[in-house]
């Protein structure tokens, strides 16, 4: 793992700036903005664009009691980017996302057909929840997978959200941060950015690709398809 203080010293250096004696208490502006903005910038959006595994990535399980709303973690940041994201584990079925009021307010009115599990996630940083239309009885458990907002751990491996120390470790890939980090400082401040922005994103690709296991060469091999997606969730008895 790499020490968070040497990756922002590396930064720093490549900008032609010297390393603070602590980067925890460093108060000088040229410090804090590396810190505090290009470098949560950057986690920021290497959270938002990639689905990391664990501890990045996690998993939690719902046990349906009847009600329609359920709380989320407090380290949840968003779903993960996956068709399979929220399922339920009675039916083995794949819940349907629903983005919009619009859409929510139509199926809690007028219904749907058949047994399909629709879900919607709100609230904000810490307080997320998620609620479901056909609401999960008692006992059906509904797994969720979601980004969390953990990008760093403490010297005792303990991950989290708050870079509070010098031996705290990046759980992010060094390079991709440092990039980050560059070409938001060169940005800032006026300089020619684009080489290191183009560097960045294609780390940022490789690493989406990598973490999703698209880097496979495709000769036309026909793709699997589960059984259970060829027949209904319920069958009714005769």
């Amino acid at each position: 793992m790499t020490l968070i203080v040497d990756v922002l010293s590396r930064a720093a250096r490549q900008v032609s700036l010297p390393a603070p004696s602590s980067w925890v208490s460093a108060t000088a502006d040229e410090y804090v903005e590396i810190r505090d903005d290009f470098l949560l910038d950057t986690v920021d959006d290497l959270l938002e664009r990639v689905d990391l595994p664990s501890p990045i990535g996690a998993q939690t399980t719902i046990t349906g009691d009847g009600s329609e709303t359920y709380s989320l973690p407090s380290d949840f940041v968003r779903l993960q980017r996956d068709m399979l994201a929220v399922y339920e584990k009675t039916l083995d079925r794949a819940c349907t996302p629903v983005v919009n009021d619009g859409h929510w307010t139509h199926i809690k009115e007028i219904g749907t057909s058949g047994v399909e599990r629709y879900f919607r996630v709100s609230g904000y940083e810490g307080n997320y929840s998620i609620s479901f239309y056909m609401e999960p009885a008692a006992a059906n458990e509904i797994v969720v997978s979601y980004i969390t907002h953990n990008w760093m751990a403490n010297s005792g491996g303990t991950a989290g959200k708050m870079f509070t120390s010098a031996e705290d470790v990046l759980l992010l890939p060094r390079r991709v941060v440092e990039a980050g980090i560059i070409w938001r400082w060169r940005e800032r401040k006026g300089m020619p950015f684009q080489d290191k922005y183009m560097e960045y994103e294609a780390l940022v690709a490789r690493l989406s690709n990598d973490s999703r296991q698209r880097r496979v060469i495709n000769f036309g091999a026909r793709k699997m398809v589960r059984w259970q997606d060829q027949i209904p969730a319920y069958i009714p008895e005769a």
